[in-house]
């Protein structure tokens, strides 16, 4: 643990010490790193998930770095997100005395809202996505779509604090759908040398 607040402590200073500007087509890249919470919801009715979502006991967080991104700009606003997640299950709605593991990988398009309505400013940058993922979870795997919407804060240049949250709709039911939403710290680079 102590060698894990080290790299976040060296990862935060170096993004605080260099110069870089917004990801856009001069500055490509970023990667993001933080926590996710999954919870699984019954039913399709959207006023029940709602319930669930905002006050459920079913929220599975696991209390480490559970979610890794990496992104690459594409262009006009739209950039392609790679994200794997982790989690332990220990509250599944309608079942008692659950404890399996989680874990998605896939890709995601993002758009930049503000290219749609303008910069709302220099340090908010509202999303939407919509994306694929291959979760597994209790044994069971499939395909399953992903979309939502999120934002990110910019402290400097480079330095943020990204939230994004959404839901995963499968299609062969073997994977029940649910919310996953996180929170973690992005960093961008990848700035062109005006040399």
């Amino acid at each position: 643990m102590k060698q894990l607040k080290i790299t976040v402590i060296a990862l935060f200073t170096l993004a605080l010490g260099s110069n870089v500007n917004a990801q856009d087509a001069n500055n490509p890249w970023a990667v993001g790193f933080g926590v996710n919470i999954v919870d699984f919801y019954n039913g399709s009715d959207f006023g029940n998930q709602m319930k669930d979502l905002l006050g459920n006991k079913d929220w599975n967080v696991l209390p480490s770095i559970s979610r890794i991104t990496a992104e690459k700009y594409l262009e006009k606003g739209f950039s392609l997100q790679f994200a794997g997640s982790l989690n332990k299950i220990t509250s599944f709605t309608g079942l008692d005395d659950v404890d399996f593991l989680y874990y998605s990988l896939g890709a995601n398009v993002k758009y930049d809202v503000n290219n749609l309505i303008g910069d709302t400013s220099k340090w908010f940058d509202p999303f939407v996505y919509l994306g694929g993922d291959f979760v597994s979870a209790n044994s069971n795997s499939e395909g399953m779509l992903n979309f939502g919407l999120g934002f990110n804060t910019w402290f400097n240049e480079n330095l943020g604090l990204t939230f994004q949250t959404g839901t995963k709709k499968g299609f062969s039911n073997q994977v029940r759908a649910h919310y996953q939403s996180s929170l973690g710290l992005v960093i961008k680079f990848g700035a062109k040398d005006a040399d």
